[in-house]
């Protein structure tokens, strides 16, 4: 397998070294498995280029530049239509700079390629778990949606076997390049997250194999603050609308693009959702709360 590994970082450098540390060094034991780096540095200011370029010079990595506004779906494009123009590849790996990839991922990877060419007749989305630095619980990987209305998912957590799921994050997943052929690549409209969600939900629903690698194959603190919505809370009004449709914040436009596209008969209740949040913080954490349960 040819693979193209696919980042896009920005600052974060401590992370992203060891990163790329963990990816180059667990490939060397596999046979079979050979890979090239496409990673998009998005107008990084904290030396990330400089680093990258002195301690990974091998001449499998392409260090790609962004204006510091493409965010994870710009940058993420970027580097997949860079590996594109290269071609070649049999599969395209989504990787994230705060994942630390563990030895095992390719012959995971290697294994999941025969299992669904064998099963399915075609080459399919692999999607990786990842796990806290404890490895005692789940924090990224594939999951199914168990309610249509609040969308509420449940973690497929590795036990050993391919299990199948309906969507995933883009933390450490494999895309075929068959599915590319077909169901292209992350849709640009997304500006930031949100766009790994509607890639492999969409892909699941024109019936690509999905599935969930047997064993953890990556260490990834969640970073999703539990107590962000205390935070939004005690922000000002103007602050709360702001944060709500920031990038980086509550991103309700993605959010709004993720229910159109794939569950338009939420977009009314999302939209809604979305505004009282900002207006009564404190009633919507509540409500939020009881649906998720």
């Amino acid at each position: 397998m040819k693979i193209a590994v696919l980042l896009t970082v920005h600052n974060r450098v401590e992370k992203t070294v060891r990163c790329l540390n963990s990816l180059f060094k667990g490939v060397k034991e596999i046979d079979g498995i050979s890979f090239d780096v496409f990673i998009t540095d998005d107008g990084s200011t904290d030396h990330t280029e400089e680093e990258i370029k002195r301690l990974f010079p091998q001449d499998n990595l392409f260090l790609l530049k962004g204006d510091g506004y493409l965010y994870w779906n710009g940058g993420m494009i970027n580097s997949w239509k860079t590996a594109l123009q290269k071609g070649g590849y049999d599969g395209y790996l989504w990787l994230n700079n705060d994942t630390e990839v563990l030895p095992n991922l390719w012959n995971e990877l290697k294994e999941a390629d025969l299992y669904s060419k064998s099963q399915f007749g075609q080459g399919g989305i692999y999607v990786g778990s990842t796990c806290n630095a404890a490895k005692n619980k789940l924090t990224y990987g594939g999951f199914n949606f168990v309610s249509k209305l609040s969308l509420k998912d449940e973690f497929i957590i590795p036990n050993g076997t391919f299990q199948p799921c309906q969507c995933a994050h883009g933390n450490v997943t494999y895309v075929s390049h068959n599915v590319v052929d077909r169901h292209g690549i992350l849709y640009d409209k997304y500006v930031h997250g949100g766009s790994d969600h509607d890639y492999t939900y969409r892909a699941f629903k024109k019936g690509f194999p999905i599935f969930v690698l047997r064993d953890f194959v990556g260490i990834c603190e969640n970073d999703h603050d539990p107590a962000h919505w205390e935070k939004f809370a005690q922000m000002h009004l103007f602050e709360r609308i702001k944060y709500l449709n920031s990038p980086i914040g509550f991103n309700l436009k993605n959010a709004l693009l993720f229910q159109r596209r794939c569950f338009p008969y939420r977009y009314p209740l999302v939209w809604l959702s979305g505004y009282m949040k900002a207006f009564f913080p404190r009633g919507s954490i509540k409500i939020y709360r009881y649906f998720r349960r």
